[in-house]
């Protein structure tokens, strides 16, 4: 109805905790996606986007990824 398709961006869910800060849920986006820019749910945000890199010799994984995350201490 809104001239939308129903599809999500390739995207990783995370959920972060550790003793003494508040968790965290969120989730990242790869930046390479066709549906990033007309995200079904509108969830997708700038800082979330984020580029893949590939992974040279290991058989496990071929793209890899190095995200910083800053938990609040807790009050």
């Amino acid at each position: 109805m809104m001239d939308r398709h129903p599809f999500r961006p390739a995207h990783i869910h995370l959920v972060v905790r550790h003793k003494g800060h508040s968790s965290l849920t969120t989730q990242i986006f790869d930046k390479g996606c066709k549906y990033l820019a007309d995200d079904s749910v509108f969830a997708v945000k700038d800082e979330l986007a984020v580029t893949f890199a590939p992974r040279d010799g290991d058989p496990q994984a071929k793209l890899g990824l190095e995200y910083n995350i800053t938990l609040a201490p807790s009050s």
